[in-house]
C-alpha cells in the first residue's frame, strides 16, 4: 500500500509542474522525483512571459525555502526582463535529509507583484524492494528468481549475493515500477537470505541491504531401487542384480558412482555415470557371484555431486542367502574298468542362472591323467563327459568352471574302484564267466545230441 501511494503522488506531482499569475507562469522539474536521505535532486524553475502582445515582464529576485531540506543556493537576484514569448531557468539543488514528504517554497517578485510555487519533495527510505519468487529446496541447486521493483525509475541496478551463489552478481539496469528479473544459483543452508542492491537515483549512488525470508521445501532426493531376482543362490552361479537410480530433485546430479560389495561373494566393479537430470533415472546390471555359503547382507553405495561440487551418499541393503552346494554338479557318474584300463564317464550338469563358462574335466590316478574339455552349459542343462586313464586304486575328478563375471571355481569327486560306489557301476569278470558258462552249456547239449545219434 505504502509503494502504491508513492506512485500515486509521485503521478500526482509529475515532472512539470506549472502555475501562472502576475503575466507570468511558473514550472519546474525536479530529478529524480522520490529522493532516499541524503540524496540530491536537480531542480530547474522555469518562469515564461506567456505575453502575445509583446509585453515584457522584469523579474526581481526568487527566494528558496523549505524546512527539513537543505537548499542551494536559496537566494537569486537579477534574474531580469523576459520577453514576451520568452522564459528563463534558474536550476537549483535540494538535499533530503530524512525520510518524509516536504515543501519547498518558490517566491518569485516580479514588477507586477510576487508568485509562490509550492515543490514537493518525497523522501522514502524503503525502495527498491527485492522479493524471491521460485521455491527453495534444501540441499539442492536451486534456481533463485528474483523480483526487483522500485517507486521510481532506477539507473544502473546490481544484485549481489551475500551468500554462495552463482553468479555473484546480477547486473539489471533501469529498474522502474515495472520491475526487473534476475536468477541466481544457489544451494542455501538457511532459509535466511541476503542481498546488497547497488544503483543510482539520478545522480546518487546507493546500496541497500534486502534480507528475504524463504521457505525450505524439503528435496524429494534420489531415489534407489534394487531388485534382488532370486532368494537363495548356488556357490560358483553368477547372477544380474539390476539397480536403478531416479533423480527427484530439482537439479542435476553429477559423478554418480555406484558400487556394490558383500562378504558372501564378488560384484562386478564399480559404475560411473556422468550425470542423471533433474526427473530422470539411470539402470543399471550388476553382476553377482558367490562365493561361499551363508546368510549375508548386500550393501549398494551410490555417491553424487551437485553442481557446487557439494557431494552426497546413500547406501542400500538387503539380505541374501547362499546354499552350501555348487552351482555345478557331477551326476551320473560310470565307472568301465579293463585290467588297468578304467574309463569314468558321467555328466556336469549347470543347477546354476547363470551360463557355465570352459568347463573342464580331469581324471587322475597313480600320476597318470586324462582330460575332456566341456565347453559352455547353458543353466539348466548338462554335458558329458569320457575320461579313459590307467588305474587300479581310485580315480579323482576334478570340474571347473569359470561363470559370466569370471571368476573361477572347481569341484571333485574320489571315485575308489575296490568298492562299489552307490552311484557307480564298476565293471569286472562277469561278462567272460558268463561267456564260459555259456559255451558249456552248448558244449553239453551238443554233446547230448551227438550220444544220443551214436546209440541209434
Amino acid at each position: 500500500m505504502r509503494k502504491f501511494g508513492l506512485i500515486l503522488l509521485t503521478l500526482f506531482v509529475a515532472a512539470i509542474h506549472q502555475v501562472a499569475a502576475q503575466g507570468v507562469s511558473v514550472s519546474y522539474q525536479l530529478s529524480p522525483e522520490i529522493l532516499l536521505p541524503g540524496d540530491y535532486a536537480d531542480c530547474v524553475l522555469v518562469i515564461s512571459n506567456p505575453s502575445t502582445s509583446g509585453t515584457s515582464i522584469k523579474v526581481n529576485s526568487v527566494i528558496l525555502t523549505g524546512y527539513s531540506v537543505e537548499i542551494a543556493p536559496k537566494e537569486i537576484y537579477s534574474v531580469g526582463t523576459i520577453p514576451a514569448g520568452g522564459s528563463v531557468s534558474l536550476p537549483f539543488s535540494v538535499k533530503a535529509t530524512k525520510a518524509g514528504r516536504f515543501n519547498v517554497e518558490a517566491s518569485i517578485s516580479t514588477e507586477n507583484g510576487t508568485i509562490r510555487q509550492n515543490i514537493q519533495i518525497i523522501v522514502d527510505d524503503n525502495f527498491p524492494s527485492l522479493t524471491v519468487t521460485s521455491p527453495v529446496y534444501r540441499g539442492e541447486v536451486n534456481e533463485l528468481q528474483f523480483y526487483v521493483s522500485s517507486p521510481t525509475e532506477l539507473k544502473d541496478v546490481r544484485v549481489e549475493a551475500l551468500f554462495n551463489a552463482t553468479p555473484q552478481s546480477v547486473y539489471l539496469g533501469e529498474v522502474g515500477t515495472d520491475g526487473a528479473e534476475g536468477v541466481f544459483k544457489s544451494s542455501p543452508s538457511s532459509s535466511t537470505l541476503k542481498f546488497r542492491i547497488s544503483f543510482y537515483n539520478g545522480n546518487n549512488y546507493h546500496e541497500v541491504i534486502r534480507t528475504i525470508n524463504v521457505r525450505m521445501l524439503e528435496s524429494r532426493g534420489v531415489v534407489v531401487n534394487v531388485t534382488v531376482p532370486y532368494k537363495t543362490l548356488y556357490i560358483g552361479d553368477s547372477i544380474l542384480v539390476p539397480v536403478e537410480v531416479a533423480n527427484l530433485r530439482e537439479d542435476e546430479i553429477i559423478r554418480v558412482r555406484i558400487a556394490a560389495q558383500s562378504d558372501l561373494g564378488t560384484f562386478s566393479d564399480p559404475v560411473e555415470i556422468p550425470s542423471i537430470p533433474s526427473g530422470e533415472s539411470k539402470r543399471i546390471n550388476f553382476k553377482f557371484s558367490p562365493e561361499r555359503g551363508g546368510e549375508g547382507e548386500v550393501t549398494f553405495t551410490i555417491e553424487y555431486s551437485d553442481e557446487f561440487g557439494n557431494r552426497y551418499g546413500i547406501e542400500k541393503n538387503f539380505s541374501i542367502d547362499v546354499l552350501d552346494g555348487f552351482a555345478v554338479s557331477l551326476t551320473n557318474v560310470n565307472v568301465a574298468r579293463d585290467g588297468m584300463q578304467v574309463t569314468v564317464s558321467g555328466d556336469v550338469s549347470n543347477n546354476g542362472r547363470g551360463e557355465v563358462y570352459n568347463a573342464y574335466a580331469l581324471a587322475t590316478c597313480d600320476g597318470y591323467k586324462a582330460d575332456y574339455f566341456i565347453g559352455n552349459i547353458d543353466p539348466s542343462d548338462f554335458q558329458s563327459f569320457d575320461l579313459p586313464v590307467k588305474c587300479n586304486k581310485s580315480v579323482l575328478i576334478t570340474v571347473s568352471w569359470s561363470n559370466d563375471l569370471g571368476e573361477k571355481f572347481e569341484i571333485h569327486k574320489q571315485l575308489d574302484l575296490g568298492i562299489e560306489a552307490p552311484n557307480d557301476i564298476k565293471s569286472s569278470n562277469l561278462p567272460i564267466v558268463i561267456s564260459i558258462v555259456v559255451a558249456a552249456i552248448v558244449f553239453v547239449i551238443i554233446g547230448l545230441i551227438i550220444y544220443r545219434q551214436m546209440r541209434k
